[in-house]
């Protein structure tokens, strides 16, 4: 019981340090990279390019994780990822920022389905994966409000290049505490009627459902990530300001992850409530219903996201056997990819034209449908009352 909590709590310790390095830079990249030259579209092909390469590496994990093993594909990414990051620090133009992002969003693509993968192993039934992915979700929330905090005032105190080398920093003492204690450990087999059997991943109507909607809150994140920080670049806005509106969705987020007996409700009833809660939020960015400030708005898509992500990857873990872990968080993590590529595709391509936040109201429109299709399916109605 002692090794199982170490390496629960290893694996914890370093998806928190690694979420915090990565996400200080969000209110720093555009900035940073306008500085050096990029224009508006450019800087779009910048966040897609690191998210297409993730997709790539992301198809080919999932196999890879599930047939040699994980802790392998954790510690080496984390290592590449470490030096990467610090390159950004002695690029001169943003040429250097499109090949260092491309390089780096394709070994992270390895590390995350592991890092999930490996956390699932550690779970006996679903009541404890659940309880593994809420806590999961609580301590990258936490570093998900400090990290753009951090990034803010320390953008502030040694300047763009000076930023990269403490993020790259970080990820290499990461990747030093991973390879000593992350452990691999073999998933307990529950006896139980299985979702897909077999040797072969399928795709089911369920499943199908699922990844669309994690492709709609990538969308929605990656509509956020891109338009956020052009407010520090068209308005003015500080960088320390621009921090604190990263932050303040993610304490949306942490309020919601802290209710943990929202857990109890079905995760399909749950994922429509967030998806209802985010297609209110940006519909009221593009056209005012209630008098609500930005921030208040940012905080409600925080929450909404807070409700989702633990949903979705309780929906997937349900409709997976355990065998195919890997395959399945490396086709979700390929999935988030997508919606990011395409999010900051369209929002640089149509920002001109047509609100970005309109686009998203769109998208989160279709996947309440498919979800809504889901719920009011007689297979699911007879499921929750066998409950």
């Amino acid at each position: 019981m002692n090794e199982r909590r170490r390496g629960i709590f290893a694996i914890y310790l370093v998806l928190f340090f690694m979420s915090l390095s990565l996400h200080i830079q969000f209110p720093i990249f555009t900035p940073y990279a306008v500085a050096l030259g990029a224009t508006t579209f450019f800087v779009s092909i910048l966040m897609s390019v690191s998210s297409f390469a993730n997709l790539c590496g992301n198809l080919i994990a999932g196999p890879l994780i599930d047939a040699i093993g994980k802790k392998h594909f954790i510690v080496v990414p984390l290592f590449i990822s470490g030096l990467l990051m610090a390159g950004h620090g002695f690029v001169t133009g943003p040429d250097g920022l499109l090949v260092l992002r491309l390089f780096n969003g394709f070994v992270l693509a390895f590390m995350t389905p592991a890092c999930f993968a490996l956390l699932s192993g550690y779970a006996r039934n679903s009541h404890e994966q659940g309880k593994n992915m809420a806590f999961n979700g609580l301590l990258i929330t936490i570093a998900n409000i400090l990290a753009p905090l951090i990034g803010g005032h320390l953008v502030e105190h040694v300047d763009f290049r000076g930023s990269y080398f403490v993020i790259g920093s970080s990820l290499l003492l990461t990747a030093v505490y991973a390879l000593f204690f992350i452990k691999e450990f073999e998933p307990i087999v529950v006896h139980r009627k299985k979702v897909n059997s077999g040797g072969m991943f399928k795709l089911s109507q369920q499943l199908v459902a699922v990844y669309f909607v994690s492709f709609t809150l990538m969308y929605v994140h990656g509509t956020l990530m891109y338009e956020l920080p052009f407010l520090m670049v068209e308005e003015g806005v500080s960088m320390s300001h621009g921090g604190k509106l990263f932050s303040i969705i993610g304490l949306g987020t942490l309020v919601v992850v802290c209710m943990t007996w929202i857990n109890r409700i079905s995760a399909l009833i749950r994922t429509m409530f967030g998806m209802l809660l985010l297609g209110f939020s940006f519909y009221q960015m593009v056209m005012p219903l209630v008098p609500i400030s930005f921030n208040q708005l940012l905080f409600l898509i925080g929450a909404g996201l807070g409700v989702l992500f633990p949903a979705v990857t309780t929906l997937l873990t349900e409709n997976i056997d355990k065998s195919k872990h890997g395959t399945a968080f490396g086709i979700l993590s390929a999935v988030f990819s997508l919606g990011m590529i395409t999010s900051s595709l369209v929002a640089g391509t149509f920002r001109d034209m047509i609100s970005p936040y309109f686009i998203t109201f769109v998208v989160i429109g279709l996947a309440i449908t498919v979800i809504g299709m889901q719920l009011f399916n007689p297979n699911h109605k007879h499921a929750l009352q066998n409950k």
